[in-house]
C-alpha cells in the first residue's frame, strides 16, 4: 500500500512555485517578443 502524505512535512518548493515560475518566463518571452517587434518598427 502506498501512503500518499500531503501534508506540510515534505521538502522541496511550496505549492504554486512551479506555477509561478511557469508564468514569470511566459511573461518574460512575451515582453522579448514585444521588444523585438518594436525594434524592427523602428
Amino acid at each position: 500500500m502506498v501512503n500518499h502524505d500531503v501534508s506540510d512535512n515534505h521538502p522541496g518548493p511550496p505549492p504554486g512555485t512551479l506555477l509561478v515560475a511557469r508564468l514569470h518566463v511566459d511573461l518574460c518571452r512575451l515582453a522579448s517578443a514585444a521588444c523585438r517587434r518594436r525594434a524592427a518598427r523602428a
